[in-house]
């Protein structure tokens, strides 16, 4: 499992859910506690039978990077399942403070530097690998990438009754960014940002988008390019603390009580995978992402490798 977050935060959600992890017997009678010069602190143990590390890793592209290709390079050869758990924003009242999103699917906004530097150039394209485009929006947004639906449906399937009676469960769209401040439309006098209206104008083309993060994009699209017989299913689980068009903050207690529910709902639902069936229709020795573009994900036959590893 994965813990995003501020460094403090997400090493309190991380210690919260590894009281429920039990040593693994190699670790004689101790819990497998890391942590490392990246930052990340590591929690590796059993939880109902199952081997799980949780991870609590920070913030942003950079670190998702870091995580996914180290924890894929460290892991026994097979297919790995990671499940992103932490906070975001919600952009519509109707998903309020304390509601955890099931991403399916993200799209990815980033700023466009090139929108400052006031050149207007053709593409210019390399190999097919390297491009050159100049152009005058100072935002860009990506195409929608897919969680592993299998994957995504058996989480929610442990979230749905498990969030508190205060607190909803739904499964949606959500869209990632590369600032806090900027591609999240927020306002700042000391910085021409250029968007007023930034996330207005992401939701008038995704319309169905309830939260917004800093990481969920990326995990899902270096995980689906991963290649056989080393595949990733990955998904991600966000706890909604601030709504942007109400402007309503979760109170410390229902905050506390969310992330304690929906986090061992999550290390339920790992703990009750059967790897194959993330992958159907995958052939895991010869490749496949496990990832569907209209609907399904793909599964192939199960694996050997542990069914948790996650970080927030």
């Amino acid at each position: 499992m994965r813990m995003r977050g501020s460094h403090r935060v997400r090493a309190a959600r991380a210690a919260l859910l590894a009281a429920h992890l039990m040593p693994r017997p190699s670790d004689n009678g101790r819990l497998f506690i890391h942590s490392s010069s990246r930052g990340f602190t590591t929690y590796t143990g059993v939880f109902e039978n199952t081997p799980v590390s949780i991870i609590a890793f920070g913030m942003g592209s950079q670190m998702i990077d870091f995580l996914v290709r180290e924890c894929r390079e460290v892991a026994p050869p097979g297919p790995m399942v990671i499940v992103s758990y932490g906070s975001c924003g919600g952009v519509k009242s109707s998903t309020p403070v304390g509601t955890v999103n099931v991403i399916d699917s993200c799209v990815l906004v980033t700023r466009n530097p090139d929108a400052w530097t006031n050149k207007t150039t053709t593409p210019e394209v390399t190999d097919g690998i390297v491009s050159s485009f100049q152009n005058s929006a100072p935002y860009r947004i990506s195409q929608c990438v897919r969680s592993n639906v299998n994957l995504t449906r058996h989480l929610y399937d442990f979230l749905k009754n498990s969030v508190g009676a205060n607190n909803e469960c739904v499964m949606g769209n959500a869209f990632t960014t590369d600032s806090f401040y900027s591609s999240q439309g927020r306002s700042d006098r000391n910085f021409e940002d250029r968007n007023k209206n930034l996330v207005s104008s992401v939701l008038s083309m995704h319309a169905e988008a309830k939260t917004m993060d800093m990481e969920s994009f990326h995990l899902l699209d270096v995980s689906r390019c991963a290649v056989a017989p080393n595949l990733i299913a990955a998904a991600c689980a966000v706890v909604v603390v601030a709504n942007r068009q109400t402007g309503e903050v979760i109170d410390v207690r229902n905050l506390a009580e969310v992330e304690g529910k929906a986090g061992t709902a999550i290390l339920r639902s790992l703990a009750n995978i059967n790897i194959g069936e993330l992958f159907e229709g995958v052939d895991i020795d010869k490749g496949g992402e496990g990832y569907d573009d209209e609907e399904d994900a793909g599964d192939g036959e199960k694996g050997n490798s542990d069914d948790g590893s996650s970080d927030e």
